[in-house]
């Protein structure tokens, strides 16, 4: 039987699929290149649509009369911090005075709370200078139960201002003049009051904890019952406005 052999034209290559017009083939490295691409796109839009993380404050007071609880956690929304702090807490259900709010809106409501506290205690103080000064107009600063804390009144005259249960936690008053001052219960624990003039002040049951009393006149200041733990101040200035006598 003869076999029938087809003449081929060496000059024309043989058909392969997927080669040609339209054709659904790419080579190797140019797939890799777009599959790349699209990584690269899949890995932005994800970016850009992934929320932000968000700060948040909380308090819990788990029974009514019961001391505040209070911290910080990060969460998408608030609904994702109220699941968050029920993790924290170990609680199925929080209790009814939970408080959570955004740090930045707390931040910004703080930081106006004492712009106005500030531009008032501007306004007290200029006329407690008229006052000291002998002027009619004048009104000496009564600043009992203010809250100032970490307020900066560095090497200001602060003279005979009634400071009465302030509170003064964390305030700057490096170089301050207190001279005659009443901080009688006054809540002074770790403000700086370094080369402060507190000659003939009152700080009476003050709270000074962890305060920083270096270089500070103490001459004639009353300390009576006054909480000094961990604070700042020389054994020699201590002595002297205790009215110690240096043993013999």
């Amino acid at each position: 039987m003869a076999i029938v052999r087809r003449k081929t034209d060496d000059t024309v290559a043989e058909w392969q699929p997927g080669i040609g017009h339209n054709s659904n083939y790419a080579p190797p490295q140019e797939l890799e290149a777009e599959l790349a691409a699209l990584r690269a796109a899949e890995a932005e839009t994800n970016e850009q649509n992934k929320p932000q993380l968000i700060d948040y404050l909380y308090e819990v007071r788990f029974h009514p009369g019961g001391s505040l609880t209070t911290g910080e956690l990060e969460a998408f929304d608030i609904k994702h911090a109220q699941r968050q702090l029920r993790v924290i807490l170990g609680l199925t259900q929080l209790p009814t005075d939970t408080r959570i709010i955004e740090k930045n809106i707390v931040e910004a409501e703080q930081r106006q709370r004492n712009a106005e506290r500030n531009r008032r205690l501007l306004r007290t103080l200029t006329a407690h200078h008229r006052w000291l000064q002998g002027d009619s107009d004048g009104v000496r600063a009564d600043l009992s139960d203010e809250n100032l804390s970490e307020v900066n009144l560095e090497g200001r005259d602060l003279s005979h201002v009634s400071l009465t249960n302030a509170k003064l936690s964390g305030a700057r008053l490096r170089g301050a003049k207190l001279v005659g001052a009443d901080l009688t219960g006054a809540d002074l624990s770790g403000a700086n009051l370094t080369n402060s003039n507190l000659s003939s002040a009152s700080l009476t049951e003050a709270n000074l904890i962890e305060a920083d009393l270096s270089a500070a006149n103490l001459q004639g200041t009353d300390l009576w019952r006054a909480n000094l733990a961990r604070s700042i101040i020389s054994p020699e200035s201590l002595h002297h406005a205790l009215n110690c006598e240096a043993p013999k």
